[in-house]
Order: C-alpha cells, then sequence, then structure tokens
C-alpha cells in the first residue's frame, strides 16, 4: 500500500489520544501535512483544554513505520524531552506509540512564510541563546539553515520546530562537533540576513563567511543522515 487513508488515520490518532487524554471531539483534529509515504503525518488537535501537534507513521506501509518510523518518533520525541527546559522547544512532549508522538502546538509563523526584513535583531539573539543552550546539552539539530524550521510565535518568541534529524555529539571528534554546532549558528546568521531590519553585526558576518566559504567544499554536505532520510523517501514515494 502506497497511499495513505487519512481518514483511518485520523480514527487512528483520536483513539490514541482519547486513551492518553481522556475526551477527545472528532472535529477537533486536522491535517497540517499529510506527508508522503516515508514522512509522518502532522495533525493538529485542539479543543477547549488541549491544543496538540500529533506526528504519526501509523498509516504508512509497515515496512516504514516499523524501521525509520519507529527511529524518527523515538528520535526527535527523546531529543525534545531533553530540551524540555529551553523555551524555543515546544513541551508537553509525550509518545503515545511507537509510531506517534504528540507535543505542545505552537501558533505562529514560519520564517520562510515572512516575506521581508521585519523582524528585530533581538529575537534572532535570543534564537541564538537557545540554541546555544541546545548544544550545551550535546545536541545539534542539523536542519537549521531551512528557514522553514524556525518558528515566530504569536507572542513573537522564536521557536524551532522538526527534531527528526537532530543527533547527539557528545562522542563525535572534536572537529566534526564544531562544524555541526557551526551549522546550527549560522542558520541563525541567514535567518537574520533575511528577516532581520538590522544587517548582522561584523563578528557574525565574518562567522557566516567564513562557514559559506567551508560549506562549499565541506565533504559532509548536506550530513549523510539527511541524505539517507531523503534517499528512503526518494525511493518509497
Amino acid at each position: 500500500m502506497l497511499t495513505k487513508d487519512l481518514n483511518r488515520e485520523k480514527l487512528n490518532v483520536l483513539r490514541m489520544l482519547e486513551s492518553e487524554y481522556g475526551k477527545v471531539s472528532q472535529n477537533g483534529i486536522e491535517v497540517l501535512n499529510c506527508g508522503r509515504i516515508a514522512n509522518a503525518t502532522v495533525f493538529r488537535y485542539k479543543d477547549s483544554e488541549k491544543d496538540l501537534t500529533i506526528k504519526d507513521f501509523s498509516e504508512s506501509p509497515w515496512i516504514i513505520k516499523n524501521t525509520v518510523g519507529k527511529l524518527f518518533i523515538k528520535n526527535e520525541a527523546n531529543k525534545m524531552l531533553e530540551l524540555k527546559n529551553n523555551k524555543s522547544v515546544a513541551g508537553g512532549v509525550k509518545i503515545i506509540s511507537p509510531y506517534t508522538f504528540t507535543f505542545n502546538y505552537i501558533e505562529g509563523k514560519p520564517l520562510k512564510g515572512i516575506h521581508g526584513k521585519i523582524l528585530d535583531k533581538e529575537f534572532f539573539i535570543t534564537l541564538e541563546k537557545n540554541i546555544k543552550k541546545m548544544q550545551d546539552k550535546n545536541i545539534v539539530h542539523l536542519d537549521l539553515r531551512n528557514l522553514g524550521n524556525i518558528i515566530m510565535g504569536k507572542d513573537g518568541y522564536p521557536y524551532i520546530i522538526d527534531f527528526q534529524s537532530a543527533i547527539k555529539t557528545k562522542f563525535l571528534p572534536n572537529f566534526l562537533k564544531k562544524i555541526l554546532v557551526d551549522s546550527d549558528l549560522s542558520g541563525v546568521c541567514k535567518a537574520w540576513e533575511k528577516r532581520c531590519v538590522e544587517e548582522l553585526d561584523e563578528g557574525r558576518k565574518k562567522f557566516f563567511e567564513n562557514f559559506n566559504k567551508l560549506r562549499k567544499i565541506w565533504i559532509l554536505k548536506g550530513y549523510p543522515i539527511q541524505k539517507l532520510i531523503r534517499k528512503i523517501k526518494k525511493t518509497v514515494s
């Protein structure tokens, strides 16, 4: 089966939510992203008490949901749990099945969907500070150059989403760890350059220029993990 039955998946998710959270409304759920076969379906569930994002692989083909599906759910949920005290990471994370996890919905807009340089530099300084706190826990996101993964919350605060590719760096060689850490920080500079009303300061501008030069010749450009994920998705889809 190479297509998802979204109606059946909605019912599956609602049953899981009811088991975990109590009474739910069938009218409270909507699809945010149906995803391809090797991607999770992303739902939002909202009622008077709950506002949740749900990522679910239960309708993916058996081989996908029992391999990369389980891996992605466990990895993303565990990384977010490790970062539960980081204000830029959604809280309320719960794994409700081997193929499904939930977390608090973030009301806001991805920077990818914001046009023009309209944000104050404090937004990016706060984002950078919280990314460094994440890195202090030996976690790198690996996809922060994608402006779709940085959210300007309804409250004006910077949030980070999609930890599917995140990894631990504790036991990596120092040179590789530095490259991965710098890549996350370069995502802040990229977003700042494209969406901030103020130009990058000289220190960050120099860092960003140097990193981009390295990136052009970097043998690990694109990251092996992300390349593998893309290859799996392309093959299955």
